[in-house]
């Protein structure tokens, strides 16, 4: 692995040149910048529940490490050059410098896109089974759009969000009931502590959500 700066100007975007198999992080590491392939191929894959799942890859144009950028988590994924390849590296405070003067609901819909990712390992990669699942997986949707709704900036649309929201709520209630109620033989595969516990207020952030 060797890496280089561009310098030249105040973005001092750096060069970092992989052979095929290094590491450009690993899952579970802290990141200080982005990164643009330029040249190459970098494949993507998640440890989760001791199985190594491929999650993409990406190619010339196209940017990767960044979420951990504007959430401050760490890498959900290890990134791995699947050939010789070229990245342009982007430092931590380029970027936050254009996410900062990037127009408010741009950075929303991003930051909403950054939690929506975090949480899929855990909404998506075990399929709701049973009827409970289901309305948590549901209220979870229902929470993010109503966080994005409050990030809009735009007053009107956010309480007209908001009032179908709460509808949608109050069914998602009902349909709690109902499940509570139901004599489901499927046993539950996402648990109230993953959606409510410390896990997801790292996704979502500390507001109190409604729970089912």
């Amino acid at each position: 692995m060797t890496g280089d700066n561009c310098g030249g100007d105040m973005e001092e975007i750096g060069r970092l040149h992989l052979k095929s198999g290094e590491h450009v992080f690993s899952q579970g590491d802290h990141g200080d910048a982005a990164y643009m392939v330029q040249s190459g191929c970098v494949s993507l894959s998640q440890n989760y529940d001791g199985r190594q799942i491929d999650v993409g890859r990406v190619g010339p144009g196209e940017i990767f490490g960044e979420m951990t950028l504007m959430d401050s988590d760490r890498h959900g994924v290890t990134a791995t050059a699947a050939e010789d390849c070229e990245l342009a590296v982007i430092p931590l405070r380029v970027f936050r410098h254009k996410l900062d003067t990037a127009d408010c609901v741009i950075r929303a819909v991003m930051e909403m896109f950054v939690r929506n990712i975090r949480t899929s390992p855990r909404l998506f990669l075990r399929r709701p089974r049973s009827l409970r699942d289901h309305v948590r997986q549901m209220s979870s949707f229902s929470w993010n759009i109503r966080r994005f709704a409050s990030r809009t900036g735009d007053t009107a649309t956010a309480e007209n969000m908001i009032k179908v929201l709460d509808r949608l709520d109050t069914v998602l209630d009902d349909l709690a009931e109902i499940a509570e109620l139901t004599a489901d033989q499927r046993h539950d595969l996402i648990a109230d502590e993953e959606l409510n516990g410390v896990q997801f207020e790292q996704v979502v952030g500390s507001e109190g959500r409604r729970k089912i």
